[in-house]
Formats: C-alpha cells, structure tokens, sequence
C-alpha cells in the first residue's frame, strides 16, 4: 500500500481508536457482542478488518471485500445462531459500526490535501458501507441456514414421533380390532365356543383408536395403561390368540418404581414385540419377562417362531419405533434371532429416580 512508518503508525492508532469507541458503544447499549467474550473475539476481528479497508481507501488504495471475509461472515452468522443472539443485536451492532466509521474516517481527512478530501471520503465511506453490507449479508446467510437446519431437525424429529404414535397407537389397536374380528369369524365358522368377547374386544380396541386420535387432536397425553402391567399385557396376547395358554408373562419387581412416561413406553414396546410375534414369527409360545430394579428395568420377549432370515434390509416401521421410544428414554433394545429358531427382544431402560410413581 505504500505506507510510510508514520501513516502506518497512525493507520493504527486511527483503528484502535475507532474499534475502542465501538466496544464502549455497544457495552453501553448492552449488545452481548461486547458483553459475551466469545462474542467479542471475532466481532473485534471484523470490525478492525473493516475500519482497516475504508482508511486504506481513504488513502488512495483500491480494496475490494475478500471472499475469505464474507466466508468467515458467514460462519460468523451461524455461530450467532448457535449462541442464540438475536439479529437485531447484529443490526444495531451494523449501524454502530458505521457511525463510528464515518467519524474515523471524517478525522483522518482533515490530514488530507483539500483538493482530495472530499472525493477520498466519499469514496472511503462507500467502502463502509460495501463492507458493512457484505459481511451483514453474509452472516444473515450463516444465520438463516443455521437457524433453518434447527427448524428442520426439530421437524424430522416430529415427524418421527407422530409416525411412531400412528404406528403403536392407532396402527396396532387397528391390527388387534381386525384379529379380533377374524377369531370371531373362525370360532363361528367352526362351532368352537369363544374364550372370549371377541367382538368386545374389538369394540375396545377401536375405542383406544378413537380415544387416542382425539388425544391427538386435542394435545393431551393419552393413557395407554388402564391397570397393571401384567394385565394388561395378559390382556392384549389373549385378544390377539386364539390359543390363550401360548403366552406366558412375569413381572418381577415394583411397577411403581417407574416413572408413568416410562411405564407407558415400555408397555408399547412389549405389545410391538407380541404384535410381531403373533402376526410374523407363528410362533407357539412366547415368553415375557420384565425385572424392575430400582435403577433399570430389563423386558425380554422370546418365541418359538420362524426367527430372522439370514438377511434383512433395513429394519420396518414396528422394530423402528421400539428402538427409537427405547433410545428416548435413554435404553437399548437387541434384536436377536436366527432361521428357524425363534426370536428375542432384549430392552434395558435405565431409572433415573425420578417421576416414580406418578
């Protein structure tokens, strides 16, 4: 640039001076720019990278914005993002930043000849403004992307949970009315005495359907459990088989050491487990056992059916949500099963204390 020691001496002071007056311009107006250190550090950055390019052009030196700058502008946006400052600090912060620019740059022309001044400023404060505007464009990029992927995970992760909710809620109570209704047409086709209401439980299994589709509707929590565990799991495996005595459950431990929440997964996860059993493995028997300890619960349903083929792809939309209503909870289901020789589901959830009993 062809500065000489005492221009280059006072091209310094003039940027110390002005990134001084905006640091206590922003602390006054309590921008967290100034006030957040890991703020501070790359806005401090910036604004002496752009102080430094106007008083380069008030000097005579053509200075184009780099594309590094708006780069690091841009990630710049997305690190406000993530530190959840809102844009208007930024935007107060642009303006600032440009008051206090004009002022720099309106002191170092007085050291002009008269003849440039004025055509130096003007070019010099267009600078300004260039810069400025870069960088806030970029960063406005940075922020808006950022803030947009947010929007976006928080959507998939909606998206997954009502498709787990369809799936467990309405999809299974659906699946358990139709077998229901099936049995009831193979017990009166053969003259067989039912061993159940079949037709109650099917009427009862479409109530949950509409009770927890209004639940859906309204945005209340919908209470899947009407009494204890065993029952309610010795309820479900006798409305979905026609051969009462093939499931055999245990619960061993306090229900109320879990946490409702808890209780209410876990109970949708073992139906899951039945449902698929019943409806894929043709299995003969099947075995349920859940041991609650005071800091875990472990649940294991095993059958006799056809097991896993050698190979899969992918996992369906039942053994999905079972993993993924498990890993919210913080727990970890195993799947495990080899051709011909039945499956077992494998679930530990950890306890955390809290919730117990309510």
């Amino acid at each position: 640039m062809g500065h000489s020691a005492d221009s280059a001496t006072d091209r310094t002071c003039l940027i110390e001076a002005a990134v001084a007056r905006y640091a206590d311009g922003l602390r006054e107006a309590g921008n967290p720019l100034a006030l957040r250190p890991e703020l501070w550090v790359t806005c401090e950055r910036q604004a002496r990278q752009i102080f430094g390019e106007c008083i380069d052009t008030l000097h005579g030196t053509q200075v184009r914005v780099a594309e590094e700058a708006e780069l690091a502008s841009m990630a710049l946006g997305v690190q406000r993002s993530f530190e959840k400052v809102p844009p208007i600090d930024s935007v107060h912060a642009a303006r600032l930043l440009f008051d206090v620019g004009v002022g720099t740059l309106t002191e170092a022309a007085a050291h002009l000849p008269a003849e440039l001044a004025l055509s130096r400023s003007l070019t010099a404060v267009r600078m300004l403004h260039d810069a400025i505007f870069t960088r806030v464009s970029a960063a406005a990029i940075g922020y808006e992307s950022a803030t947009l992927r947010d929007v976006g995970q928080a959507s998939t992760a909606r998206r997954h949970r009502i498709a787990r909710d369809l799936h467990d809620h309405i999809g299974s109570s659906i699946s358990l009315a139709l077998r229901c209704l099936d049995l009831y047409a193979m017990e009166q086709a053969s003259g067989a005495t039912p061993p159940r209401d079949r037709l109650a439980d099917a009427r009862q299994a479409l109530r949950d359907v509409f009770g927890f589709t209004r639940s859906m509707v309204s945005g209340l929590r919908v209470n899947e459990l009407h009494d204890g565990l065993k029952e309610e799991i010795d309820a479900y495996s006798a409305a979905s088989s026609d051969r009462p005595a093939e499931v055999r459950s245990r619960i061993d431990g306090d229900e109320s050491w879990l946490p409702e929440q808890t209780r209410q997964e876990l109970f949708l996860v073992v139906r899951e487990a039945l449902r698929n059993a019943f409806t894929h493995a043709k299995a003969d028997r099947i075995d349920v056992a859940v041991r609650i300890y005071p800091d875990a619960v472990h649940a294991t349903v095993t059958d006799d059916g056809v097991g896993l083929p050698e190979r899969r792809d992918g996992e369906g939309t039942g053994l999905r949500a079972m993993r993924q209503r498990v890993s919210a909870l913080g727990g970890t289901l195993e799947l495990t099963g080899e051709p011909g020789r039945g499956t077992r589901v494998r679930l530990r959830i950890p306890l955390d204390g809290t919730e117990a009993g309510a």
